[in-house]
């Protein structure tokens, strides 16, 4: 108690006297402090073609392919800034600020190659942008040992594919969590918008928010409700488990009159995390079921969750990881399948007989010496639409194939070795003569390009 008051009149001391420092009022508890800096820098010059969407149009977030030549972001950039204390009590404190610059891929404008003119923001929807921004606390006092508490800005809990790249898990939004050891408990919430609708002639062509307002000016807010345990030791790996519960707060204008808008959902998924299937190396393995509102393979959740309908369900499945073949060669896999239907009319985006997709990935790297490394990267992927005609298709089933060939400037020639340089070759191709990789209208295509890569 003494303590306490001492510390109270050093503060109100201070205060009068204009140079109160926080740290100077938790110096006796503090043991350690530090700022920590990581980030991502992806940098993309596919030569001669623009990465505009009408030029990516088939990019990787469809499951139709994936490699360098079809991402549609030519920078993005990204940095993680932790501020951590430590103190002598055992309580620990960090907060997280994470910024993102990019044209495309990960929600930032569109992809075109930016030169000095300072007007990069014509046209774009965003350029940098806060992405997580929140508060933890962990070990206080009155906590149980292993016990923190955040709040805040956060994707929480994300996972995506390592060829695909797509983001299959995830809780992106604003809200607040509790969590011990490896169990938590999450209220996450976001507003949906971000290009969801356009109305021509009004302000919503500039904020696409106000697309999804009613008519109070009132967000039709999600929210998901997230359960997880994860680190379950069982056949010879460990086991994640996920459920999210999710819903809105009501319904905008535009909602209310695009078919039947799911206003509730749950999801589910378990995750499995192991070596490379009994070799070498390390494997990770996910079943997903989402209903309603959770359709989005049944964990992803964010802005984008707005889209579904009622009845709308998702199977989803995805298996991944690294081999360590020799010391020279690893090999890269992914397999991915996702099938969506309404369980009362079947008709989902317009496919009136469901919709599934399928893609199949491998990505061989060869360690020439420490500082080159030679790669390739195949996919096959299959989406079918249930009859034929659909979206314009010649075929129900639609097959595409990529080849892509890379040798790898590297300071390190491991599978994720970074920095690197690596120009590529690809090639693609569909088995319907009328789908377009680019707005050429032509069913194959070859490019050529320069990925760099980076992160810290």
């Amino acid at each position: 108690m003494k303590k306490i008051s001492l510390t109270a009149v050093a503060v109100s001391s201070a205060l009068l006297a204009g140079t109160f420092s926080v740290s100077n009022a938790v110096a006796q508890d503090k043991v350690t402090e530090g700022w920590t800096v990581n980030g991502y820098g992806h940098l993309l010059y596919n030569v001669g073609e623009s990465l505009s969407l009408n030029d990516s149009y088939h990019h990787r977030r469809d499951y139709h392919a994936a490699g360098a030549a079809f991402s549609g972001n030519p920078t993005q950039v990204e940095f993680t800034i932790t501020k951590g204390h430590n103190y002598d009590s055992g309580a620990w404190s960090k907060y997280v600020l994470k910024t993102e610059y990019g044209n495309h891929e990960g929600g930032n404008g569109r992809g075109f190659y930016t030169s000095s003119s300072g007007n990069e923001d014509h046209l774009e929807s965003g350029q940098l942008e806060l992405k997580e921004a929140y508060v933890e606390l962990g070990d206080l006092s009155y906590f149980a040992d292993g016990l923190s508490l955040w709040a805040g800005q956060r994707y929480l809990n994300r996972q995506s594919g390592i060829i695909t790249k797509e983001f299959w898990k995830q809780s992106s939004g604003v809200g607040a969590g509790v969590q011990y050891h490896n169990a938590g408990i999450a209220v996450i919430s976001a507003d949906p918008g971000e290009g969801s609708c356009q109305l021509s002639g009004t302000d919503s062509d500039v904020n696409a928010k106000q697309c999804t307002l009613d008519s109070q000016g009132r967000s039709s807010t999600l929210t998901s409700a997230d359960f997880y345990y994860y680190g379950v030791e069982a056949l010879g790996g460990k086991f994640d488990f996920d459920l999210k519960l999710m819903s809105r707060r009501r319904l905008s204008e535009s909602e209310s009159s695009s078919g039947d808008p799911a206003k509730k959902g749950y999801g589910a998924a378990i995750t499995y995390n192991r070596d490379y299937y009994g070799f070498d190396g390390w494997s990770t393995t996910a079943i997903t079921y989402g209903k309603d509102l959770s359709a989005n393979r049944g964990v992803n959740f964010g802005q984008w969750s707005s889209n579904w309908q009622k009845h709308d369900r998702s199977i989803f499945l995805t298996s991944y990881g690294v081999a360590n073949v020799t010391d020279q060669l690893q090999i890269g896999t992914e397999i991915t399948y996702w099938d969506l239907d309404n369980t009362t009319t079947d008709s989902v985006w317009g496919s009136e007989n469901g919709l599934s997709r399928f893609i199949v990935g491998v990505t061989p790297s060869y360690q020439v010496n420490d500082n080159f490394r030679l790669e390739g990267v195949f996919t096959y992927a299959l989406e079918s639409l249930g009859a034929d005609g659909t979206w314009g298709r010649e075929d129900a089933d639609t097959s595409f194939y990529t080849v892509t060939l890379a040798p790898v400037f590297t300071v390190n020639a491991d599978y994720w070795g970074r920095p690197q340089i690596k120009p590529y070759i690809t090639y693609m191709k569909s088995s319907d003569s009328g789908y377009a990789w680019t707005t050429g209208g032509d069913d194959d295509d070859t490019r050529f390009g320069i990925e760099a890569e980076i992160w810290f």
